[in-house]
């Protein structure tokens, strides 16, 4: 199957927030004009305690599971902030580590003004199944378009 198949051939968008002790996942497929939400069930991974080495493998097994059957072509992190007032605490740059060892497929990170940019310039239509897999969906939206862009 080529990349310009229309069928469950066409490539995943995998689009990944990383918001507290958790890992919110967003998968997009693009057949035709039609953007389809492939997420299924499983919108979240989360981790209890990040400094017991069985929690964090347990999150490793889990997303790498989630990914393996997923198969995205494509898999992106919402960059989070390292320094100010919002930065982001230990645990989710641990998790951004776990995630980007995942064998099959790199995993990038794609800083908001990106994303912001790319909303105010091409003005999606999101519909996330839930408010706090926004910043996932637009992530994931993203990488389809980059998709389109390397076909024509």
């Amino acid at each position: 199957m080529g990349m310009t198949d229309t069928s469950a051939g066409s490539p995943i968008g995998c689009g990944i927030d990383i918001s507290g002790r958790r890992a919110i996942f967003v998968f997009l497929r693009q057949t035709g004009e039609t953007i389809e939400d492939v997420t299924g069930k499983q919108t979240q991974i989360k981790i209890g305690d990040e400094d017991d080495p069985g929690e964090v493998r347990r999150f490793c097994r889990c997303a790498h599971a989630l990914l393996e059957r997923k198969r995205p072509a494509r898999i992106a992190i919402v960059q989070r902030k390292k320094i100010g007032n919002f930065a982001s605490g230990g645990t989710t740059f641990k998790l951004e580590g776990l995630l980007q060892l995942y064998p099959q497929t790199d995993v990038t990170i794609v800083a908001p003004v990106i994303l912001r940019q790319f909303s105010k310039d091409r003005r999606p239509v999101l519909t996330p199944r839930f408010t706090y897999q926004k910043n996932a969906y637009l992530l994931a939206r993203y990488l389809i378009e980059e998709f389109k862009q390397e076909v024509g």
